[in-house]
């Protein structure tokens, strides 16, 4: 039997595939199949569970990969006519699917219709939307299988047994807020998951709903295993995440996936100058630069490896959104003592914080020499500006 977790909220759909393949097995004439739903819901899970309850081997191309008319002759069409070194069949795996770029994978749509009618080993797609145009010349020649969106108790239940396996720690509070948030994505609870991993609950605000187009862990995957110009800077464009803030997450993230010396000064030559860009259109207000921008942190990234990326390390927060949500409570203080003083100062607390907070906080410093001296300065602060004692305490701690 499959991992449980591999069914949670799609027992139906999993089973169905299960009877394809028990069929396949008995030497029945099947149509591929096309697993049909949103994304998280276990598809391509399911089908490599199947692959390996049969002993079947994997051939997978997914939407990351270069999938034009060569591409797929040569990886795709003579893996389906013959079997594995060991004798294994070989279940032929297009996920994703509906992601086809025309402009990019001229000539793909006639080698998969190919392929079909070539293949001797089961063929299984992938697709979040069956009516895609760009996958049009499929619908008679496939048979659907179709995946529902998850519930989030059904997720909370597939993150804890994910949680159990992998001895993450976490709340049961986190838990609850990831299943919530997920949108039914349970790929994208798990990347969560994975981040917040001995986090505090603090961190779970820099967890956004998954209600956008394209989220962050999507991004980078399209980012760093694509190997096209069109995808990366498609997920891109798609994704609700800034630019500044994309451009942190791509810099703290190129080690977790290249490995290679050379891969990764290329990568970050090519994050460097999207920087630049970002840095000119933002003083200039000449916002064109954007578009070289885009095009170097995205597309220029995927294409500076020569080598695999590495898939098992997990994505990490940039250390700048770690910061800010570690120093909340502090920034939350200097912002109460600001606008104190601003009542006496007679300027913005923008200001204050950025330089007459520095100048108070060495007063205070300087005045700590000696009791006499600290105990007045206190008292003038006081006095002065109505701050009580910790307030003055932080300034002497935080303003340098």
């Amino acid at each position: 039997m499959p991992n449980d977790a591999v069914v949670i909220g799609n027992k139906q759909a999993f089973m169905e595939l299960a009877a394809y393949a028990s069929d396949i097995e008995k030497g029945a004439k099947r149509r591929p199949i096309m697993l049909v739903g949103p994304p998280g819901t276990g598809k391509s899970l399911s089908a490599n569970a199947i692959a390996e309850q049969h002993n079947w081997n994997v051939v997978e191309l997914n939407a990351s990969d270069y999938r034009d008319k060569d591409t797929i002759e040569k990886r795709l069409v003579s893996a389906s006519q013959t079997r594995s070194l060991f004798g294994k069949k070989n279940l032929i795996l297009l996920d994703e699917i509906d992601e086809l770029a025309g402009r990019f994978d001229k000539g793909a749509g006639s080698a998969i219709s190919n392929l079909i009618k070539v293949s001797k080993n089961p063929i299984v797609f992938t697709a979040n939307d069956r009516w895609a145009q760009s996958i049009s010349f499929l619908r008679q020649a496939v048979d659907y299988i179709e995946f529902k969106k998850l519930m989030p108790f059904e997720v909370a239940e597939i993150l804890e047994k994910y949680i159990a396996a992998h001895g993450i720690k976490v709340s049961k509070q986190m838990i609850d807020m990831v299943s919530n948030r997920c949108n039914g994505d349970a790929r994208c609870a798990i990347n969560d998951i994975d981040v917040l991993d001995g986090a505090t609950e603090e961190a779970t605000e820099i967890i956004g709903l998954r209600d956008k187009k394209v989220d962050v862990f999507q991004t980078l995957d399209k980012i760093f295993f694509s190997n096209t110009y069109s995808a990366p800077l498609m997920a891109a464009t798609n994704s609700d995440v800034d630019n500044n803030m994309l451009i942190k997450w791509i810099d703290e993230n190129i080690p977790k996936r290249y490995t290679e010396r050379q891969d990764l000064a290329d990568a970050y030559a090519m994050l460097a100058s999207a920087s630049s860009f970002f840095n000119n259109a933002t003083r200039s207000q000449y916002y064109t630069y954007w578009r070289y921008m885009n095009v170097m942190m995205t597309s220029g990234v995927a294409l500076a490896k020569n080598s695999y990326p590495d898939r098992t390390r997990r994505y990490t927060f940039p250390k700048t959104i770690s910061e800010l949500s570690r120093t909340k409570e502090s920034r939350g203080t200097g912002y109460v003592i600001a606008e104190k003083l601003r009542k006496r100062i007679h300027t913005n607390e923008k200001r204050i914080l950025k330089h007459e907070m520095k100048l108070l906080g060495d007063m205070i410093r300087d005045s700590q020499k000696t009791k006499e001296s600290e105990e007045s300065t206190y008292d003038f602060f006081t006095a002065r500006f109505g701050l009580e004692t910790k307030e003055i305490d932080w300034i002497a701690e935080n303003a340098t």
